[in-house]
C-alpha cells in the first residue's frame, strides 16, 4: 500500500525545524517501509501573516504492507508530539496521511496553499473529500502545509543542503 505522510508547523522562531523532524522521520520509517522518493520540503506562501519561520512542509511516500501502516502513523504522531515546539503561540502542528494514489482535487488545494490563504475549515473539508486522516496539534493550522506538501505536483525541482546544530550547542553563539 503506498501511504503519504505530511507535517508541518512544528517550528518556531525559538528552534525545532520541520525539516529536521522529517529527516528523523524518514530514517525511522526506512526501516518499517520502503521509500519511492526522497522527501520533499514544499514551500508555501510566504505572506501568511502566522508562519513560524520559511513556511516549509515535508512529505513523503512509501510502499508499506497494510500491517505495518498503523505503526507508521504511530511513530510519526509520536515524534510530532515529543518533538514539535509547543512553547510558542504560532507552533501549531498538523500532520497528514493519505493512503493511495493522489487525487486532483488534493493537487488544486497544495496549488492554491502556495499562491493564497486557505483556512483550516478548507484544509479539513479537502481531508475529508479525498479520504486523508489529519491530526492536529493545538489549533492545528499545520494541517493546512500537511495536506499541501502531500498533494504538490513536483514537476522541477532543486535540491536544499540542511546542517543541523548537535543538541548540546543549541543556544549557543555560533
Amino acid at each position: 500500500m503506498l501511504i503519504h505522510i505530511g507535517i508541518d508547523d512544528t517550528d518556531s522562531p525559538n528552534g525545532m525545524c520541520t525539516t529536521y523532524l522529517g529527516a528523523l522521520l524518514y530514517r525511522e520509517l526506512s526501516r518499517l517501509a520502503e521509500p519511492v522518493d526522497l522527501p520533499r520540503l514544499i514551500r508555501l506562501n510566504p505572506n501568511i501573516p502566522y508562519k513560524t519561520r520559511g513556511n516549509g512542509a515535508v512529505a513523503m511516500s512509501f510502499e508499506a504492507k497494510d500491517d505495518v501502516i498503523p505503526e507508521i502513523k504511530d511513530t510519526v504522531l509520536f515524534y510530532v508530539n515529543q518533538l514539535a515546539d509547543f512553547t510558542h503561540e504560532n507552533t501549531n502542528p498538523g500532520v497528514a496521511f493519505l493512503e493511495g494514489d493522489i487525487p486532483r482535487e488534493l493537487r488544486e488545494f497544495s496549488l492554491k496553499a502556495l499562491r493564497e490563504h486557505v483556512t483550516i475549515e478548507e484544509a479539513e473539508e479537502v481531508a475529508r473529500r479525498v479520504g486523508a486522516e489529519v491530526f492536529k496539534f493545538k489549533l492545528g493550522r499545520g494541517i493546512i502545509g500537511a495536506l499541501a506538501s502531500i498533494g504538490y505536483p513536483l514537476e522541477k525541482f532543486t535540491y536544499e543542503l540542511l546542517a543541523y546544530r548537535e543538541p548540546e550547542n543549541l543556544g549557543t553563539p555560533r
